[in-house]
């Protein structure tokens, strides 16, 4: 897959800090206590309604709410990006404690809705994590949820045949109540990201 330019939304800070979302990961600065970007109240999940890797409908915020809940869009069809960050995704969830595991998910929102259905991304998902959430919708919801969360995506005209679709390589973290914490970019180590897990959920315990 060819990427990557991350499409900046909200906050002035966030704009910088999404600037780096290339194929290096990103590391927070020395007043950070992350080791990824701190984007704290950045960005909101908006309150898209998707129909999840079960068919069941999700409702992004409020299904989400009660939990720490880590987003990213892509596509099951990628060939490095999205599979490297679901296998990451999962081995950080795996040094959780039961604790900390029981107040986290990931949640994968495709970016090529006409190929993903629910199906596919249940089994896609399920050979990186039973646990992840794969949710699917129309390309206009898909679209309008990206760019709410500062992430870009961008199709071929021509979607005939094996085409791939360009999407920002950054997974975000939201708090229970729904607003964002902190951005990982493609790349960072499992052990980063669990330890800013560990941070962010011992910071309301």
């Amino acid at each position: 897959m060819r990427r990557k330019m991350c499409a900046a939304a909200g906050a002035a800070a966030a704009v910088a800090l999404l600037a780096g979302c290339g194929g290096q990961a990103a590391t927070g600065d020395g007043d950070s206590p992350y080791n990824g970007s701190e984007i704290e109240g950045a960005f909101t999940l908006p309150s898209t309604e998707f129909t999840d890797n079960k068919g069941e409908p999700y409702e992004l915020k409020a299904d989400s709410a009660g939990t720490y809940t880590a987003v990213f869009i892509g596509f099951t069809n990628c060939p490095d990006i999205c599979p490297t960050t679901m296998a990451d995704m999962s081995q950080a969830a795996g040094m959780l404690d039961e604790a900390e595991r029981d107040q986290f998910r990931t949640v994968f929102i495709t970016a090529d809705p006409e190929r993903d259905d629910p199906e596919l991304l249940d089994m896609w998902l399920g050979s990186f994590d039973p646990s992840f959430v794969g949710l699917t919708t129309d390309l206009e919801k898909t679209d309008a949820t990206a760019e709410e969360l500062g992430i870009s995506v961008s199709r071929p005209e021509d979607r005939s045949g094996d085409y791939q679709v360009d999407h920002g390589g950054q997974t975000l973290l939201f708090d229970p109540e729904g607003d964002s914490k902190v951005m990982w970019s493609y790349g960072t180590e499992p052990e980063k990201i669990a330890e800013d897990l560990e941070t962010v959920i011992g910071e309301d315990a």
